[in-house]
């Protein structure tokens, strides 16, 4: 090759790489920018969208292109927010609180030593100083280290919570982590999601999206494929990351991923954290903070008042500016709770490890506490009492025909007798073996009742009951891939799986395992041309598929849904033998009547109908619709033009949905912790009593012994509406309408500040504490919408409750009419129509297996579906609560009354002062908090799940029953303990109680004692650490006294046993070795003004202690035996 020829070549290959590299740049990794206002992605056809991105509707992208794509784009995630830098946590828990407080306290004892403490400063006011900052830094450093504990718990936890998206890629559906989603991926959306990214329309069939959290708009809209504005935000064509879908399904392609996504843009102001929420604990914790710093002020105000207008000009000697500063720091230190925050931290932390070890993944901790005081449960049926897998067990149709599947509430198929193909469609399919397909069940065939009169087993309409199933059906074979963390090494597994709805996935695997139909080829012989999705309110779904019948192309109508909607939009039937009859109201009678005696054996019943168009007749009808349409002449019950009415009844599938095994064992515990729990399902009333019998909603103690209420509404005469009351079937009352409370939802975002009504007072509070009607109570949503306040106080007022047939906004209401009562109402749910109550509930439960919208929702979910869960759950809250309680009760008594009293006496009646301030510090910042962080390890007590829950409004944590026990009387022991030790010292002594009442200045003087004022001041601090040691002795026997609040100190040992406090024990330790190192040591002796303690003198503490303990112990006895005795109604 000539130099010429190399040269060109050059050129061109250098030419062809600038070629390539501009490619490159510019079209191989479109950036959707959606902040910027200019944007036109939502504007352009879709075609463009598609060529923009390298997709295809049809096949998606490739696995090398998506390899590539995610290099580029990275991960589909938001950035999290940042953690709070261990520096900034450390900041606030230094300066805020109460450390703050302490902060002030150090300050005047650094003041006090100098320049107040003058020529001659006393070294132990500086060393109050220290002391205070030591504990400041101790107890900042302490918070931090808990706090991040249990962050990293929490952390650590929702990581076993996955996220999928459904995906095509290479033609294939499959469902993929969230995370691997890159722009371009064509995804697949259904009811129940949560959209995975930003994303633009291809395909929406009745597709409803929410995007509260976002918009602030809590009505849901209807998503087109048309740009409707030329506004981003405000267009029906475009659907953003964390939105719900409401109902519908649909195709869209990906155009934005994680941090580029209008989320990711707004990350900043719209990412909600969850642990910043005011919860219940918050409000008790500021209440009792409130109550200290109140009574606080109020007695450093009495201390300067006496100080300033008494003491000052009567006795100036005798108590100093510098003196009553320090007695001030020491007034402050008392009566703050400064093991409190801990406290509380280390109880979160405890908290956090029992709900990983229950797989229950909280958003908060604190909302635990909750379950403190919940009252009423509210669960839907199917998915939460069930596990959610239908089973096909029967196919019915005309009057008593039956083909079963399954036998009776048992998943074990029946013996194989006869194969059944699906004659209308079987010539015409090509036939391969179905084994692609993974199987969910084993392949039965199916048998029929009454076989031996059929030899042929050809019944056309069972035919189309099977057709209908294949055809109006959105579940489908996919891909799932799974992660597994192996040897630090990720690895991704991909499964063969059926997804879609519970009922849909049933009747797919009738057709392809149990009738072996190949179900792909049906539904690619007979296309969809449009569908109307399942929703909540019509109850079915329709779906119109073209179908080749003899050499006829013909339009199939199939509605599926709710048997008593079902039959009532049918005009005809069709027989056994193939005939079309009229379907007279005799008949829909007859059909009603079947349908309710499967539903007492529990089933859940799914009717079908079918009606045929010509191809012509259907599109005319469509072209009318779309019409209408446009001319904005959309009736409000509008079926996307198909028709309302005159289909032809085929039959009935009955389908078994089995217990989850765990669940009436776990009602019966909750009812036995005296909450009420109501089930408030979709499914018919016989199906729902059925249920609930089944799992004790409907226990044998109410509903079968004493019986069932129900009401009927009728008109009355004067157009007035009248409810007519019937207790076991029998009249029992009546009452006249009265005006009905409405109630609307504001503009407030469901997202970030859940649904909120007019409403929210609850003025029916004293109906929580009537005694509750023993019998049950069946409702259903027919009726909901008429009530008024008189019905619903009678409804809710029902010991047993089941609510059927309702809405999503009814079980709202429901819920919000509970709230209005004064109950505290927390609901579980797994599906899309839950997630407004999950959401407006005091405490929303989620099932791991449940749609996304329902875990958005939430506060918590069952990471292993288990019913039991919420027992534990039940129990870690009372337990949170009553530990704290116990906490506060130990606090109390001498960190607060025993060390306010030694001053008061010295200022009043003019004794020397028994207790420093450098003493009541220690005792409260180290000895006290010792032991009260012990307090928060104790287990629960044996009756902790048979007390009724506490009711918020009169149960604080801080009431008059805690601060009558605190301070008259454990306080008040406390407190003359201590000083019948002070005193038994100065007697022994030859000092009488008489000697120095009210020598203020003139102790040892004014009568003049044996003593030197040098013995005089050394004997002041032996007895003021006498004072301090029986303080903290008594202590350890109040720390025995509160373990329990009702149970013997026997049932719960604290030694040995499950209900041992080892933390305790080491506690006792540790509070008894500060007191040796602070008053026997001779450099603390000579630093801090203590004395070496002679054992003599605090032994009266131990006699005072046993007789303490001996007279809890009775008490509580008494309140065990005589439980509404006024003892029991005033402890704590």
């Amino acid at each position: 090759m000539s130099h010429t020829q190399q040269q060109v070549q050059e050129n061109v290959n250098q030419i062809n790489n600038m070629i390539r590299q501009e490619r490159t740049n510019i079209n191989l990794w479109p950036i959707t920018d959606m902040s910027r206002h200019d944007q036109d992605i939502h504007i352009i056809s879709l075609e463009n969208v598609l060529q923009r991105f390298h997709s295809n509707q049809r096949t998606g992208l490739s696995t090398n292109f998506v390899t590539d794509a995610r290099l580029h784009y990275g991960n589909n995630q938001l950035t999290p927010p940042q953690l709070p830098s261990y520096f900034w946590l450390l900041f606030k828990q230094l300066f805020m609180g109460f450390n703050s407080i302490l902060w002030v306290g150090s300050v005047l004892a650094i003041i006090a030593y100098q320049p107040l403490g003058g020529s001659n400063p006393s070294i132990t006011n500086l060393s109050l100083g220290i002391v205070l900052f030591s504990v400041i830094i101790c107890n900042a450093f302490l918070n931090v280290y808990q706090t991040l504990k249990s962050i990293k718990i929490i952390a650590s936890f929702s990581k076993l919570l996955p996220k999928a998206a459904t995906v095509r890629r290479e033609g294939v559906e499959q469902q993929i982590p969230v995370n691997d989603l890159v722009p371009g991926d064509i995804i697949i959306i259904r009811m129940g999601d949560i959209i995975p990214a930003d994303c633009r329309f291809l395909t929406c069939e009745g597709l409803k999206i929410s995007s509260a959290e976002l918009t602030g708009e809590t009505k849901s809209i209807k998503m087109t494929i048309e740009c409707t504005s030329q506004i981003l935000m405000e267009t029906t064509n475009i659907g953003f990351y964390s939105s719900s879908v409401e109902e519908g399904i649909g195709e869209a392609i990906v155009i934005a991923t994680g941090d580029n996504t209008i989320l990711g843009t707004m990350s900043g102001t719209t990412q909600e954290n969850s642990n910043n929420q005011i919860t219940n604990l918050h409000r008790e914790v500021n209440r009792f903070v409130l109550f200290v710093i109140v009574a606080d002020i109020i007695s450093i105000i009495i201390l300067w008042i006496t100080w300033g207008g008494w003491l000052q000009y009567n006795h100036p000697t005798f108590i100093t500016l510098t003196g009553n500063i320090i007695n001030s720091i020491g007034m402050i230190v008392s009566f703050l709770p400064v093991g409190l925050p801990s406290a509380i931290t280390l109880a979160l932390v405890i908290v956090a490890k029992r709900m990983s070890q229950q797989k229950i993944l909280g958003k908060s901790l604190q909302i635990v506490e909750s379950f403190n005081s919940i009252s009423v449960i509210t669960t839907d049926k199917t998915g939460t009492l069930t596990k959610n897998k239908l089973v096909v067990t029967d196919v019915l149709w005309d009057i008593d025909e039956e083909c079963k599947v399954f036998e009776n509430n048992e998943e074990k198929p029946l013996k194989k007798q006869k194969k059944h193909r699906l004659s209308i469609i079987s010539r015409e399919i090509s036939h391969h073996s179905p084994s692609k397909v993974f199987p969910a069940i084993e392949k039965p065939s199916i048998s029929q009742n009454n076989s031996e009169s059929h030899n042929q087993f050809r019944i056309d309409v069972f035919d189309d009951l099977l057709l209908g199933a294949a055809l109006c059906n959105n579940a489908k074979i996919q891909y799932v891939q799974s992660s597994q963390n192996n040897r630090n090494k990720m690895r991704r597994d991909s499964e063969l799986h059926v997804i879609g709805d519970p009922v849909d996935v049933a009747l797919y695997n009738l057709c392809v395992y149990q009738c072996f139909m190949y179900i792909d080829e049906i539904r690619c012989l007979n296309p969809r041309l449009k569908t109307l999705p399942f929703n909540s309110t019509n109850k079915f779904m329709i779906t119109a598929n073209r179908i080749e019948l003899k050499r006829r192309k013909i339009v199939l109508i199939t509605m599926k849904g709710a048997p008593e909607i079902i039959i009532q939009r049918c005009s005809s039937y069709k027989t056994n033998d193939g005939q079309i009859l009229l379907l007279t109201n005799e008949m829909k009678e007859k059909l009603i009547n079947r349908q309710e005696m499967l539903c007492k054996k529990g089933y859940r019943i799914v009717g079908m109908c079918q009606q045929k168009f010509t191809e012509i007749r259907y599109d005319q009808s469509m072209e009318q619709y779309e019409e209408r349409k446009r001319s904005q002449i959309i009736p409000n019950d509008d079926l996307y033009g198909f028709p309302k009415d005159n289909y032809c009844f085929m039959g009935f599938f009955t389908l078994f949905d089995s217990l989850r095994f765990d669940v009436p064992d776990s009602i019966h515990k909750i009812r036995h912790a005296n909450i009420r729990v109501a089930m408030i399902t979709g499914d018919h009333p016989t199906t729902a009593i059925a249920i609930g019998e089944q799992v004790n909603i409907f226990s044998e103690e109410i509903s079968k012994r004493n019986g069932i209420d129900t009401f009927q509404i009728e008109e009355h005469e004067n157009d007035q509406s009248i409810f007519r009351l019937y207790r076991n079937g029998l009249f029992l009352n009546e009452h006249e309408m009265s005006q009905l409370t409405s109630f609307h939802l504001t503009n407030k975002a469901i997202g970030l500040t859940g649904n909120q009504f007019t409403e929210l007072k609850p003025i029916f509070d004293e109906e929580k504490e009537k005694e509750k009607i023993p019998y049950a109570i069946l409702v259903t949503g027919s009726q909901i919408d008429f009530l008024d306040d008189f019905m619903w106080n009678w409804i809710l007022s029902h010991q047993e409750l089941i609510f059927a047939r309702t809405s999503p906004e009814q079980k709202l209401r429901i819920i919000m009419e509970f709230q209005r009562r004064g109950e505290i109402v927390a609901a579980i749910g797994d599906g899309t129509n839950d997630a407004s109550s999950l959401k407006y509930a005091d405490l929303g439960i989620a099932m791991q297996s449940g749609t996304n919208v329902s875990k958005e929702a939430s506060d918590m979910i069952l990471l292993d579906d288990q019913f039991s869960s919420i027992i534990s759950a039940i129990e870690t809250g009372r337990l949170l609560a009553d530990n704290l309680r116990k906490v506060v009760m130990f606090l109390l008594p001498a960190g607060s009354w025993s060390e306010f009293w030694p001053i008061m006496l010295n200022m009043w009646l003019g004794i020397p002062l028994s207790l420093t301030a450098f003493l009541a510090t220690i005792l409260c910042v180290l000895n006290d908090v010792v032991i009260s962080l012990a307090l928060v390890w104790e287990k629960p007590e044996t009756e902790i799940l048979s007390r009724p829950p506490l009711n918020r409004n009169k149960n604080h944590l801080l009431n008059w029953k805690l601060l009558l026990h605190a301070y008259l009387f454990i306080g008040n022991i406390e407190c003359f303990t201590a000083f019948f030790c002070y005193f038994y010292y100065w007697i022994d002594h030859g000092i009488s109680f008489y000697s120095f009442l009210f020598t203020f200045e003139s102790f040892g003087i004014n009568p003049r004692t044996i003593y030197d004022q040098n013995q005089l001041n050394q004997m002041i601090n032996i007895s003021q650490s006498i004072y301090y040691c029986s303080l903290c002795l008594f202590q350890i026997f109040n720390f025995f006294s509160i373990r329990t609040r009702y149970a013997s100190i026997i049932q719960h040992n604290p030694f040995w046993g499950k209900n041992k406090n080892l933390y305790g024990l080491i506690a006792i330790l540790i509070s008894i070795s500060i007191q040796l190192i602070f008053t026997q040591i001779l450099w603390f002796n000579q630093i801090f003004d203590t004395a070496p303690v002679p054992i003599k003198y605090v032994m009266p503490t131990i006699g005072f202690g046993f007789i303490w303990l001996f007279i809890d112990e009775f008490r509580k006895f008494y309140i065990r035996k005589y439980p509404h005795s006024l003892i029991s109604k005033i402890a704590w």
